[in-house]
């Protein structure tokens, strides 16, 4: 096993692999649709072995949409739900209720996005505009909230821009974000996010590049205006089968990051 890992390092240039086998949207039942995956993950340990892990994820969603339910184990460990919504959707007014409903920006790398937490919440949606009220433990008490985030998609002609905020209510912190989607630039598109944590007073961003075969970014922080690069190939082997590999670059403590997949689509 050693030599064959060795043999993959060496061939794409990383310290570590992985295998993957994801399945495809299947409906075993009527408005049911599940999907999945499973992956074998490899990595150098400080040792100078490799290591190596085993884990599976399912996905079971409705087909007319209001249920999603996220799942994953790893080897030897239980079957865990680790993301779950519920919700409706009548005449543009659509509610959902569950643990995956934040609304500030992402990215690809995120290192230096301000990531308000927001466990399970209740999200209203109207047209462009969303609110999500997040629970402290809404087992335990229903009215503890414990923030509040809202955003608005603005249309224009090049490309949509979110607004979104965040305000915890325990610290009376606020944190804005916004988050552009992709441009349209014919080869290729560009995009990004910021936030502003204003307890912190720090500005962070991320710019976001994306080809047919490549998503590349790079971020920072107003104190610190480059401080991650990042870039991830694509290469289609088959209708069926991908290859990716990738890499981060932290250009402060110099750390280079490689990665390699593989992935399997039935």
């Amino acid at each position: 096993m050693k030599s064959v890992l060795a043999i993959i390092a060496a061939g794409l240039v990383a310290t570590s692999t992985s295998a993957f086998a994801e399945s495809t949207s299947v409906a075993p039942a009527a408005g049911i649709l599940i999907g999945g995956e499973v992956s074998l993950d490899f990595s150098e340990q400080t040792s100078g072995d490799w290591g190596g892990k085993m884990g599976v994820d399912v996905d079971v969603d409705s087909a007319a949409g209001g249920v999603a339910l996220d799942f994953s184990a790893t080897d030897g460990g239980d079957l865990t739900l680790d993301n779950w919504t519920v919700g409706t959707s009548v005449s543009g007014v659509a509610l959902a209720f569950g643990d995956d409903n934040g609304l500030m920006p992402g990215a690809e790398g995120e290192q230096t996005l301000a990531a308000p937490a927001m466990t399970e919440s209740l999200q209203l949606s109207v047209g462009a505009a969303s609110v999500a009220v997040g629970f402290t433990d809404w087992t335990s008490d229903i009215t503890d909230i414990s923030n509040v985030q809202g955003a608005y998609t603005l249309g224009t002609a090049v490309s949509d821009v979110t607004i979104s905020g965040d305000m915890n209510l325990g610290t009376d912190n606020i944190v804005l974000g916004a988050e552009i989607a992709g441009v349209d630039l014919g080869a290729a598109s560009i995009g990004g996010a910021v936030t502003y944590d204003m307890d912190a007073e720090l500005f962070g961003f991320e710019t976001v590049v994306k080809t047919d075969s490549i998503v590349s970014y790079l971020n920072g922080d107003q104190d610190d205006l480059l401080q991650n690069i990042g870039a991830e190939y694509t290469y289609n082997v088959s209708s069926s089968v991908d290859l990716t590999a990738g890499t981060n670059y932290n250009l402060d403590s110099e750390d280079l990051t490689p990665t390699v997949g593989l992935s399997f689509n039935f």
